[in-house]
């Protein structure tokens, strides 16, 4: 049911500052900026490549202060666009997900009502590229228990009947699977990534104890890799480079862990079916 990974939402303790980060690192635009009665949050929306990105700032008592007095990772929910949203929204609710309605074609589910994985469903909108970043290509959820996750997942999401392939990471110290939205070569590289940590020592088995399980990170799509590395290593810390392109590390970005790729190379090496 979903078809593009299209926003992230971020619990930060100061919308202002952390939208200054974004702008000076990715050439964000600010796009909106309101009060979420119902996260009892400030919501500032920038616009980031073609996906969006919302800053969630408490505004008292709520679900966004909850998440951040819980000294859990920033990433407060992850995003996706499809057709109809209400109908997945109304799929969750019948398997027992809380969802609140937030607007026409607009639904959330906070991280405290889904396994500290909240969830914000919308209409599919095509939108011209704002900054460096092209898109939020893959979100992806750290588990205790990889198996289980990826039943829980694909049963609620509705995604079934899409290729889900598995794998391990010696490198980073996990066993992983993706669920592809469109698994075929030139398709969109959308997706799921689920992973359990194999390597106590790693990063994704440190995010885990401290969170119990949630989102660990998101990758975007660029073309402006050296550009982007450049501002990030000018001002200080939290650049890692990989063969694929790089991480930044959640510091930099207010409790956000990106990865960056190229379209291009990734579409060459990611595995589908047969």
């Amino acid at each position: 049911m979903l078809e593009r990974t299209d926003r992230l939402a971020l619990a930060v303790a100061n919308a202002d500052t952390a939208v200054e980060t974004y702008r000076e690192i990715f050439d964000c635009e600010v796009v909106g900026d309101q009060l979420d009665e119902q996260a009892c949050a400030r919501r500032v929306t920038l616009q980031w490549g073609r996906d969006q990105l919302e800053l969630m700032q408490p505004a008292g008592a709520g679900p966004v202060s909850d998440f951040l007095h819980s000294e859990r990772s920033g990433v407060f929910a992850g995003g996706f666009s499809l057709a109809d949203p209400a109908a997945l929204a109304g799929r969750l609710e019948g398997k027992g997900v809380r969802v609140h309605e937030q607007a026409q074609d607009r639904f959330v589910v906070f991280p405290e009502d889904l396994d500290g994985t909240g969830v914000i469903l919308s209409k599919r909108v095509e939108r011209e590229r704002v900054g460096l970043s092209d898109k939020i290509w893959q979100i992806t959820y750290a588990l205790p228990n990889l198996q289980e996750g990826l039943v829980r997942y694909i049963d609620l999401f509705g995604l079934g009947d899409l290729y889900t392939n598995q794998y391990e990471s010696g490198e980073y110290g996990y066993l992983g699977a993706i669920t592809w939205f469109e698994a075929r070569d030139g398709g969109l590289l959308d997706s799921l990534e689920y992973l359990e940590p194999n390597d106590a020592d790693k990063a994704v088995a440190r995010f885990l104890r401290r969170n119990k399980r949630g989102i660990y990170m998101a990758s975007i799509e660029t073309d402006a890799i050296p550009t982007i590395k450049e501002r990030v290593t000018a001002s200080g810390a939290g650049w890692t480079g990989a063969g694929f392109g790089g991480f930044i590390h959640p510091r930099r970005l207010h409790g956000l862990l990106v990865g960056l790729v190229t379209y291009e190379d990734w579409n060459k090496t990611r595995p589908l079916p047969g």
